[in-house]
């Protein structure tokens, strides 16, 4: 019997051993680093191009497209915003790395790769961490086909705040990669590696809040800095003079008169010297000479500016205000080979590594960088401006140079300017390089360009450039010139910055800059007896002062701005804000009754009360030249 019990017994422990096998074999499998995406479904912010489908399972389906355009494994997109694709894993699940891969046919089928590929993990697919940015690094380049695929892995990249992640434990991916103007991009594959469960080394990303850059420590309490440039122009107009200046850093009335403090901050730079050499990077010592000596000569830019604020002070009551400003550092460029003797040993400066070697060439262009801090600095102790505030210094390039030293070199600019105390201010245009690296380099103030207002594209431009700024951290920049004067297109383009400023979020608590062209265009508008143009003016005001409103050109926009100036403290009595908004109301009813001609009428005699109510004092001398000019452009409207 008790061998009977034993055979049994043995019997059982042997099936048992069989039947844990197939588990542990599972549990194995189950622990295996495997494509995720797999098994995942996912959906596009928008959808792709027709001729370039995507059924709903191209990104995951395995199949990898060959160098060729007609290969039915890629999706197309062309232009417009920034595309996202989110997977659902279907729950949380440990994830090692991302791989998403693009072609590239150049000038050939017009695909160009994504400039920045930006990986995102999620519990919810509502709030969202970042796990990296990685830029191209083949370039745009022309020549035949090429694919690249942009990754993030946990043990090369590490896991973002976490030493010892090895593992992202999230339910959601999102790859968003940015689109360029005029080509397409194509994309075949997407995989997410990692386990399933939360596997040793997982962690979970806490969400961040993605914002704009707001005024405070890092902009040297900059709200809003206006670009002065001052470099050289064949029509003058690089020479600043104090009448051209005061209409920028301070709100003028129709007389030109000031009524209140404007631009905050201001930039001086240049981009061409007399010899017609750039100082993005192929201007020499002589050149960086004459732009130091133009600048802070006893008449220059610099004391213009000085001799302004101190007038706007004077006349506001303000006689200590200071004017914030930022100096341009000039880019040395990687290719000089005779820039000039800036430290009076003899030998001109050599900046081509590919003549003097790697080390000697960044050593050389460090010198050329520090040398000019120290010019600047010494010819701001040198004058006392009295009335100037020196507080960053800014650089130039528009884009993180594309090679390798190029991060190494901004983190040497970026550590002199703070040794000396001062801010790192930077406005990278919409196609630079590595703009989202912006922190990790050292710059504390970043603008960014839009580049809407230069030539004809969709305004959905607008709206991809606040989405960039707002993930990556960037204040925004407001782009027009001296066209928009004289050229209705332009003067749309400039009143959808504007607008973008209330629909996308970045007219209040938003460091901002201002790109004005050359030459005195807001000297023009304020002084400009045509209420189209003056108006102009007025709006940038509102903007600047957050009180910019949507559909400002109707008679209930005048309305608003009454009563928004009488909260305010516009007006010295309810009766005399009361008494205008009652002749719009006369004016809105007979809009609505389609008799133009009594609302001109009436428009006309809330035009003489506000003439009246400024001599009788009834109406601020700030409030006035808004309801003025916003009046005369409603008035030529109803004529």
């Amino acid at each position: 019997m008790r061998s009977m019990k034993q055979r049994v017994s043995l019997a059982m422990i042997v099936a048992m051993m069989f039947s844990i096998i197939p588990f542990a074999y599972a549990d194995e499998a189950q622990s295996e680093v495997r494509n995720l995406a797999r098994n995942a479904t996912y959906s596009w912010s928008e959808a792709p191009e027709a001729n370039y489908p995507d059924p709903g399972h191209k990104l995951n389906d395995g199949i990898h497209g060959t160098r060729n355009v007609l290969d039915p494994a890629w999706v197309g997109h062309i232009r417009k915003k920034t595309r996202e694709v989110v997977f659902d894993l279907g729950e949380a699940k440990s994830i090692s790395g991302i791989n998403a891969r693009f072609l590239q046919d150049w000038p050939g089928s017009a695909i160009l790769f994504p400039l920045t590929v930006s990986m995102y993990v999620s519990d919810d697919n509502v709030h969202w961490a970042n796990l990296t940015n990685k830029a191209t690094q083949t370039l745009w380049v022309d020549g035949p086909p090429v694919d690249e695929t942009y990754a993030w892995d946990s043990q090369t990249d590490g896991v973002p705040g976490f030493e010892d992640g090895e593992f992202a434990y999230a339910r959601y991916v999102k790859v968003s990669f940015t689109m360029h103007t005029r080509a397409w991009t194509f994309i075949d594959e997407i995989e997410i590696m990692g386990t399933d469960g939360k596997a040793a080394g997982a962690v979970q990303l806490p969400p961040q809040e993605f914002k704009y850059l707001q005024p405070g420590e890092a902009t040297a309490g900059i709200h809003d800095l206006s670009l002065l440039y001052n470099g050289h122009y064949a029509n003058g107009d690089g020479d600043w003079s104090k009448e051209e200046i005061i209409p920028q850093i301070s709100y003028v009335d129709q007389n030109g008169e000031p009524v209140d403090w404007f631009f905050d901050g201001v930039l001086t730079l240049g981009l061409i010297s007399p010899d017609g050499r750039d100082f993005g990077g192929g201007a020499n010592l002589q050149d960086w000479k004459w732009y130091l000596d133009k600048t802070f000569d006893a008449d220059g830019e610099m004391h213009q500016l000085n001799e302004a604020t101190k007038e706007v002070g004077a006349k506001l009551g303000q006689p200590d205000h200071k004017t914030k400003v930022v100096v341009m550092i000039p880019d040395t460029g990687e290719y000089q080979t005779d820039f000039g003797d800036v430290d009076g040993d003899g030998i001109s400066e050599n900046f081509n590594a590919g003549a003097v070697g790697e080390e000697s060439a960044m050593a050389n262009r460090q010198k050329a960088i520090r040398w000019w801090m120290d010019e600047v600095l010494q010819r701001w102790e040198a004058n006392h401006y009295s009335n100037l505030e020196l507080v960053g210094l800014y650089w130039l390039s528009e884009q993180v140079s594309t090679s390798a030293s190029g991060p190494d070199m901004l983190k040497y600019v970026n550590g002199q300017i703070h040794v000396e105390g001062l801010k790192s201010f930077w406005i990278p245009h919409f196609l630079a390089y590595k703009s989202y690296m912006w922190e990790e380099v050292g710059f504390d103030a970043v603008a960014f360009q839009p580049n809407y207002f230069f030539e004809d594209m969709s305004s959905e431009r607008l709206d991809d450039a606040a989405y960039t700024a707002k993930r990556f951290g960037m204040g925004v920049e407001i782009e027009f010139d001296g066209r928009m004067l004289t050229d209705e297109v332009f003067r749309n383009r400039y009143k959808e910055y504007l607008d973008g400023g209330v629909k996308y979020g970045y007219m209040n608590d938003t460091f901002k800059a201002y790109y004005k062209g050359s030459g005195p265009v807001l000297r023009d508008a304020a002084a400009s007896q045509d209420p189209d143009i003056r108006i102009m003016y007025d709006w940038l005001y509102q903007f600047v002062t957050g009180t910019y409103q949507l559909e400002n050109t109707s008679s209930l926009h005048l309305k608003r701005l009454v009563d928004q100036l009488e909260q305010g403290g516009g007006f010295a009595n309810h009766g005399a804000a009361r008494s205008l908004t009652a002749h719009l109301d006369s004016v809105i009813r007979f809009e609505e009754k389609g008799n133009k001609q009594q609302a001109a009428h009436h428009m006309d005699g809330f035009m003489k009360l506000l003439e009246s109510h400024k001599e009788s004092g009834a109406v601020s001398g700030k409030a006035y030249p808004m309801l003025k000019a916003n009046g005369e452009y409603l008035a030529k409207r109803l004529q």
